[in-house]
C-alpha cells in the first residue's frame, strides 16, 4: 500500500517540477533530449532496460537536480527516543525533531553560489562531496523510503518518455509557484507549450 500511495503522487509531483524547469531551461532540455536520441534513435521503440536507463549520464544528472531543488517531501520529522545533546545543544527525550530537506538542499554551503539555481552538470563535479546526510531527498538509514528505487526508475522513464518525443515550452505570462505544504506541488497547475519531436 505504501508503494501505491506514496508513490503516485510524488512522482507525478516531481515530474511536473521536471517539465516546468526544464521549460525555463530550454538548453539543459536540449542537452537531455540530445542524449535520448543518441540512447534511443527510434522513439516509437523506446523501451529501455534497467542498465540502459541508469547509464544516461546527462538524465541522471538533470534527476538529481530536479529532486534537489524540489524534493516531492520537504521535510521529515523524527522523535528523540532519549536526551541527548547534539552540537552542544541539550534535546530532551521525546522531542519532535524537523529536519527541513528543501533547506539542506539549498545551502550555499554544500551547494555553492549557484545552491538556488538548477544546475545539472553541478552533478559531474568531482569536487562536490554528497553524503546521505546533506542530501536527504529520499531520507536515510532504516528510515529511508523503501520505494526509493522504484521511484526513481519510474521518474527516469517517465520525463525520457515525455522529453524523447515533445518539446516543452512555458506559457507566457503564467506564474506558477510553488505550494506550501509537506509535498512540493505547483500552484495553480502546470500549463506548457507543446510540440511534438519528429526525429
Amino acid at each position: 500500500m505504501t508503494f501505491l500511495f506514496a508513490g503516485h503522487e510524488t512522482t507525478s509531483n516531481a515530474t511536473s517540477c521536471a517539465l516546468f524547469l526544464l521549460a525555463q531551461h530550454p538548453y539543459e532540455q536540449d542537452l537531455l533530449r540530445e542524449e535520448l536520441v543518441k540512447a534511443f534513435p527510434n522513439k516509437s521503440k523506446f523501451s529501455p532496460t534497467f542498465d540502459e536507463i541508469n547509464s544516461l549520464e546527462y538524465l541522471n544528472c538533470i534527476i538529481k537536480e530536479i529532486l534537489r531543488l524540489t524534493p516531492p517531501s520537504v521535510v521529515i520529522f523524527r522523535t528523540s527516543f532519549e536526551d541527548k545533546v547534539i552540537a552542544g545543544h541539550f534535546i530532551p527525550k521525546d522531542t519532535q525533531i524537523d529536519i527541513p530537506i528543501v533547506a539542506l538542499n539549498r545551502l550555499p554551503s554544500i551547494w555553492g553560489p549557484t545552491a538556488d539555481e538548477f544546475v545539472p552538470k553541478r552533478w559531474l563535479d568531482p569536487s562536490l562531496i554528497i553524503t546521505n546526510y546533506n542530501y536527504l531527498t529520499f531520507s536515510t538509514g532504516n528510515r529511508a523510503c523503501i520505494g526509493n528505487k522504484l521511484a526513481l526508475n519510474e521518474f527516469k522513464i517517465l520525463l525520457s518518455m515525455l522529453v524523447r518525443n515533445f518539446v516543452f515550452q512555458p506559457v507566457e505570462g503564467l506564474n506558477i509557484k510553488k505550494k506550501p505544504g509537506f509535498l512540493t506541488k505547483l500552484d495553480p497547475y502546470l500549463e506548457l507549450n507543446v510540440s511534438k519531436v519528429e526525429v
